[in-house]
């Protein structure tokens, strides 16, 4: 089966019809790809899987609502974003102050890992937005230059350009951590 719009369109059609594994293939099909772009927005593993899982639920209970179909990668994300939003103002920042007290544990290595880890994570949030969904879905979702300007809604050669300038400005933001 292929990765195109065509098959996510009819996946969402027959999982609306009731076909539980319609719905399943489409889970397998951008789990993964949620899941990293809740990472690159909250930088903990484990509250992004959480949420991914929790976007999925929601998006099966309320598919009925989706109204372009071949869009269910950016509505799924979407209500992963609302989801992260939500729980970020319930919860406390406990996260925050264990995140800090766990590298400052771990030794000078591993801090500086997790610092360039945070300068890439905090270079790609600052990206346009254009240029963080692109970087992204070439990236963790492997898609090309066609998928992605269907899902962004432009030409394949304006992808190209899109990857480019975001790889442009995300390597300006990241010249603290380049090579001698």
């Amino acid at each position: 089966m292929t990765d195109g719009p065509e098959d996510t369109q009819a996946l969402v059609l027959r999982a609306r019809s009731g076909d539980k594994l319609a719905f399943e293939l489409l889970v397998s099909r951008y789990e993964h790809g949620v899941y990293i772009h809740m990472l690159s927005k909250t930088g903990d593993p484990e509250r992004s899987q959480e949420v991914t899982q929790d976007a999925f639920i929601t998006a099966y209970t309320t598919l009925a609502r989706l109204e372009k179909p071949a869009s269910f990668r950016s509505w799924v994300i979407g209500i992963a974003l609302n989801l992260s939003r939500r729980r970020k103002k319930e919860v406390a920042n406990l996260d925050l102050l264990e995140a800090s007290a766990e590298k400052r544990e771990s030794g000078a290595l591993a801090a500086i890992t997790n610092e360039k880890v945070d300068a890439v994570r905090r270079a790609i949030a600052e990206l346009p937005e254009n240029y963080r969904d692109a970087l992204l879905m070439h990236y963790f979702d492997k898609q090309r230059g066609k998928a992605i300007g269907q899902e962004l809604g432009v030409s394949e050669g304006a992808v190209h350009m899109i990857l480019l300038r975001a790889r442009k400005a995300l390597a300006e933001k990241l010249q603290a951590f380049a090579p001698e």
